[in-house]
């Protein structure tokens, strides 16, 4: 009886649900203003969450805009998110309209759990810290000894070093077994190997690490690799908990996991406070030479904690919101550049061809010794291609971050109300076949003119990082990783497949789009 009970008070509240969703529809239409469409069979409750597979949900967003053009509405829950596909649209609410589109929703599970960094922050407050934070990293790009460019280029030097003895090694290993052999027919053969994105998190991550902390780890590093075990914890966590955001009401069943995430994101924000404590009580990050995030933004927090003291005013600078942005800056930074070279050498050692032309044209224009620079990439067309391509075709974050509008507008004649949650369709947008012809296929030459020499205006074209005044703020630094990493890499060693092992390039999503993970073959060029 209790359970008959339980399903009639559900049903009656669905259907109270329901009702409420029809009329809130109906009295939209009455209102005479034009909305941008919505998919049908829209299910009470939640919404068009239901036709979307969780390791594919950029397929049917896909589908769905180019049934119903490049501004559509789709529930998720009971919010109504628009969605934005395409170069045209895309300019024109995010780069045209940008002060306008520049808010950011209010979203539970990243509230709740992680706090309000600079991610998710909205407002003129939001616009000074993202400030501040550019300004740190475009004087990190000019200054000499520690730039961008230096940090990448040593820890490139270092995993050249590494993976080239891992080859000395298998040789040495080849040649001892054929001596051993020598009097049978049989023969051994040995081979190195990598799993590109284990030893890229080196790279990634000490990079990120020096900018943030003015610190770094030896590569292959245990202490490093168990300090950042939480990145893929909570990527885990964070994907099953997606739909809690518009659905607060799961996070009391336990598969989706909300209080775990909620202890593991209380954990790495106590971790992140005592690294702030420890350097306070140093007070090393009071030397102007120290130039890491952390330390400018301590000095910060000291600067703004005297003007409050003489303007009664409070202040975005603090320990807690520099905790938050550190978390924001690891979790986006490491995971995203990590699967981007997953993606791109797994692309280069199924084409052969692409790989072998982007050698032959790094060791014709700055030979086998010569390094290879972000700055100087006009040298090197072809390389630069070759990463637009890797980005646009892996198309890692599909959907960016949501965003919000703060008044009410127009996209393509539909009304948008003012607040409303708004998504970028980055994916849709990169596989265009309007803009790119046979958008599947993996060709850096689209990026170049019948010259060789870079298209500027397929360039533009191609957005990767969002569009707009909220631009991923990193940018720089993974075009700069990108560009020396792969062209560095090419420089010195072959990738190819190991026979016997299964290789895919379907797309699933955790957070960001990943490639299964595999092996290559690694040969000196």
């Amino acid at each position: 009886m209790p359970t008959v009970i339980v399903l009639i008070v559900l049903l009656l509240a669905l259907t109270y649900l329901a009702i409420a969703v029809f009329s809130k529809k109906k009295k939209k239409k009455s209102d005479g203003k034009k909305l941008p469409p919505a998919p049908k069979w829209r299910l009470p409750v939640i919404g068009h969450a239901a036709y979307l597979d969780k390791d594919k949900p950029f397929e049917q967003i896909d589908k769905w805009s180019k049934e119903l053009g490049d501004v559509m509405t789709v529930h998720f829950g009971m919010d109504p998110v628009i969605v934005v596909s395409r170069e045209r649209l895309l300019n024109e609410a995010f780069l045209k309209k940008s002060s306008n589109f520049s808010g950011r929703p209010s979203l539970f599970v990243h509230e709740s759990c992680w706090g309000k960094g600079l991610v998710i922050r909205d407002g003129k407050e939001a616009l000074s810290l993202r400030s501040f934070i550019m300004s740190t990293i475009r004087q990190r790009i000019v200054s000499s000894a520690d730039c961008i460019q230096s940090l990448v280029s040593t820890e490139t030097s270092h995993l050249i070093e590494r993976l080239t003895a891992r080859i000395r090694d298998a040789e040495a290993s080849t040649s001892s077994a054929s001596e051993s052999f020598a009097t049978t027919s049989t023969m051994t053969s040995s081979f190195a190997t990598t799993s590109i994105e284990d030893d890229l998190f080196y790279v990634v991550g000490n990079v990120m690490t020096q900018l943030a902390f003015g610190r770094r780890y030896d590569h292959g590093s245990v202490e490093f690799r168990n300090n950042a075990s939480w990145l893929t914890t909570t990527t885990e966590l964070m994907q099953r908990t997606a739909m809690i955001t518009f659905l607060p009401w799961l996070r009391w069943i336990p598969y989706f996991k909300y209080f775990e995430i909620k202890r593991k994101a209380a954990e790495v924000h106590a971790t992140m406070i005592d690294d702030i404590q420890i350097r306070r009580k140093s007070g090393d990050y009071l030397n102007h030479s120290q130039h890491d995030l952390m330390s400018v933004f301590m000095r910060r927090i000291d600067e703004e904690a005297e003007r409050i003291k003489l303007e009664d005013d409070g202040s975005l600078f603090t320990d807690d919101m520099l905790a938050r942005i550190m978390t924001e800056l690891f979790f986006a930074g490491i995971q995203t550049e990590c699967n981007t070279f997953g993606w791109a050498f797994l692309y280069l050692a199924i084409h052969q061809d692409v790989q072998e032309k982007a050698r032959q044209h790094i060791w014709n224009e700055i030979g086998r010794e010569g390094e290879i620079r972000f700055e100087n990439r006009r040298n090197l067309p072809y390389i630069e291609a070759l990463v637009a391509e890797v980005q646009r075709i892996a198309n890692v974050a599909p959907f960016g971050l949501f965003h919000k509008n703060h008044e009410e507008t127009t996209l393509d004649g539909y009304t948008i109300p003012a607040g409303s949650i708004v998504m970028m369709n980055l994916y849709s947008t990169l596989l265009d076949e309007s803009v790119f012809e046979d958008p599947r296929s993996f060709l850096p030459e689209r990026f170049l003119s019948p010259s060789g020499e870079l298209d500027q205006r397929a360039m533009k074209r191609s957005v990767p990082y969002g569009v707009g005044s909220r631009v991923c703020m990193g940018e720089i630094i993974a075009r700069t990783e990108l560009f020396t990493v792969i062209g560095s890499l090419l420089q010195k060693f072959r990738f190819s497949l190991i026979e016997g092992e299964e290789y895919s390039t379907e797309q699933k999503m955790q957070l960001t789009i990943q490639s299964k993970k595999y092996r290559l073959r690694i040969d000196l060029a």
